[in-house]
């Protein structure tokens, strides 16, 4: 298992969402990996520390205070405990724990967006070019998932990255807005036939979730519900020009 899968996987190791082969695989590469054994023990710190707060509930989209805890470590290096009073802050607002709709899956897709927007190193290849990013995937993940530069739509690509959705691992394509983020995930579907985007709003994120060309799409930003659905229909083009 090489360091990019590991580190993916720290999250679904405490919360206890991998198989046992999953598992035993994780813990023997924790050997070779001490930057990843030091981020499980900073996540099963702060998984402590948020088990041990009241959750509130909070008054519907609190952009304003959220992104006001959230955008110092945003903007600074990141450091393991500014990350973790962070999402304590965001608990004692009551955004985490729930707020947002969708389950297990919704709160997966969440916490990559916070990962990227969070993290020095919001991907594990950064480059603007397809034919880098894309192969970059080959061997980390089971399938080939369509990677394009939205430069000409306004949503230039910055990179992609490896995360763990519902237990899964799945490619994840960082895409850049002005000054905002867009954090796309991708993974193949067991459904045939598009579905056209549906885009919702709440507690200060727009998220996106469609299915096309045989793939499941999930998007997470702090865009604009417009700009989001601009960027679906962006993705769905550049994917339709290549077939």
């Amino acid at each position: 298992m090489d360091c990019p899968t590991c580190e993916a996987m720290v999250d679904a190791y405490v919360d206890g969402e991998l198989s046992a082969s999953e598992s035993v695989a994780f813990e023997r590469a924790l050997d070779t990996c001490p930057d990843c054994a030091k981020r499980l023990e900073t996540a099963r710190a702060m998984s402590r520390l948020l088990r041990e707060l009241p959750a509130e509930p909070a008054p519907d989209l609190l952009r304003a205070r959220i992104e006001r805890e959230l955008r110092p470590v945003a903007e600074a290096r990141w450091r393991p405990w500014a990350l973790a009073a962070s999402l304590i802050a965001a608990v004692s607002v009551g955004w985490l724990g729930g707020t947002l709709t969708g389950g297990r899956n919704t709160d997966d897709l969440v916490a990559t967006y916070l990962r990227v927007t969070m993290s020095e190193h919001a991907v594990d290849v950064a480059s603007s070019d397809r034919h880098t990013v894309k192969p970059w995937f080959a061997g980390r993940i089971d399938y080939a998932p369509p990677v394009h530069d939205l430069t000409a739509s306004g949503f230039p690509l910055n990179g992609g990255r490896i995360d763990i959705v519902d237990g899964r691992k799945v490619a994840v394509l960082v895409y850049q807005r002005n000054q905002h983020k867009v954090v796309l995930s991708i993974w193949p579907s067991a459904s045939s036939g598009n579905a056209p985007a549906l885009v919702t709003q709440r507690d200060g994120f727009a998220l996106a979730r469609w299915r096309h060309a045989g793939f499941e799409l999930r998007a997470v930003s702090d865009l604009a519900p417009s700009d989001m659905a601009s960027f679906a229909t962006a993705v769905d083009r550049a994917v339709d020009a290549e077939r």
